[in-house]
């Protein structure tokens, strides 16, 4: 008997000690409800991705519509140009902008002072129609503004709320229409192809200021609008400004979008002279300064940018890039020759 109460005490001495080493999770949760939780996550970084697109290229607009015609070497004259983003409709577009469609197109974000933006279009407007000709895929809006002329007055149906509305709009001109893309990749940089402007996530994430983003941009246009591109690669342009956040909308956004996805790995990799390195340092500045943003930027950006990721400097810049002492002497000698400010 005694023997069974001490074996009895033992037993609860144990579950006892294994109750005190036992995992504490919490309430527990259903797989429906984190694939609901996903869904909605999926939405919100729809709508995070599309604030940042449209931020970019704002900034980028902005530099665009301040350079001379005359330093334009890849276009023959002011462009046709709307400044709106569209893409096809998908479940994460539908729930985001509350859509009754299924399939469409919808407007994803417009550009500020630009003719879709003066025309009062908005973000989420449900496209039916341009002049009565009904357009149901980006390809079909694309063929058709490429049809267009400056000044030409075009009808656009849209569906707002659940109501139809037309709306007016005067094709406006821009020096070069060029779309910047955002790739969703973590690394520090931007680039310039024959047909885009590629910026990473991992660089909207490294700046600090709309000034910092520009002087980026200004960077990369310059090479663009320099004729810094191979011209044996020279395609046209796309004639839309359309916005591609990776992962989530479907490659056939917009033509050649797919394999310009595909070739963002070689845009990153490519490399110009160190003289036309130079040439768009000073051109930034140029273009910086006549855009109304601090060209003084350009030289603080480039110093942090050293300081803060030697290892990409190393790897990736150095090799093809000017020196960043140079560089910074350089660009603080133009912006005194542009803007006759002296950079700390």
């Amino acid at each position: 008997m005694a023997r069974a109460i001490c074996y009895g005490g033992l037993l609860i001495l144990v579950l006892f000690a294994l109750s005190g080493c036992a995992t504490i999770t919490g309430p527990s949760v259903s797989q429906e409800e984190i694939l609901r939780a996903q869904e909605e996550l999926m939405v919100k970084s729809l709508g995070f991705r599309l604030k940042q697109l449209e931020k970019v290229n704002n900034i980028g607009y902005q530099l665009i519509s301040h350079i001379p015609q005359d330093e334009i070497k890849v276009s023959e004259g002011p462009q046709p140009y709307l400044g709106m983003y569209v893409s096809k409709i998908d479940k994460y577009f539908k729930q985001l902008y509350r859509l009754q469609a299924d399939e469409g197109l919808v407007v994803i974000a417009v550009i500020e002072d630009s003719p879709a933006e003066r025309a009062q279009i908005l973000p989420g407007d449900f496209l039916i129609s341009v002049d009565n000709e009904r357009i149901s895929s980006v390809r079909e809006f694309n063929q058709y503004f490429r049809k267009l002329n400056i000044g030409d007055l075009i009808k656009l149906q849209v569906q707002r709320g659940g109501v139809l509305k037309d709306i007016f709009l005067t094709v406006g001109s821009i020096p070069i229409n060029v779309p910047i893309v955002m790739v969703d990749v973590q690394e520090v940089n931007a680039a310039a192809s024959s047909n885009a402007i590629y910026v990473t996530y991992g660089l909207m994430n490294f700046v600090k200021s709309d000034d910092e983003i520009a002087a980026v941009l200004a960077h990369e246009l310059a090479h663009f609008v320099r004729g810094h591109v191979s011209k044996a690669q020279m395609s046209s342009l796309l004639s839309l400004l359309i916005g591609i956040p990776l992962g989530i909308i479907a490659d056939e956004a917009a033509p050649g979008t797919g394999d310009l996805v595909m070739r963002t790995a070689d845009v990153f990799k490519a490399s110009y002279s160190r003289d036309l390195e130079r040439e768009a340092d000073y051109f930034g500045v140029k273009f910086i300064y006549l855009a109304g943003f601090d060209p003084c930027v350009c030289v603080s950006f480039l110093e942090r940018f050293a300081i803060e990721i030697p290892r990409s400097m190393i790897r990736n810049y150095l090799s093809t890039h000017p020196s960043s002492p140079e560089r910074m002497l350089r660009i603080k000698k133009a912006v005194q020759e542009l803007a006759c400010v002296s950079c700390p």
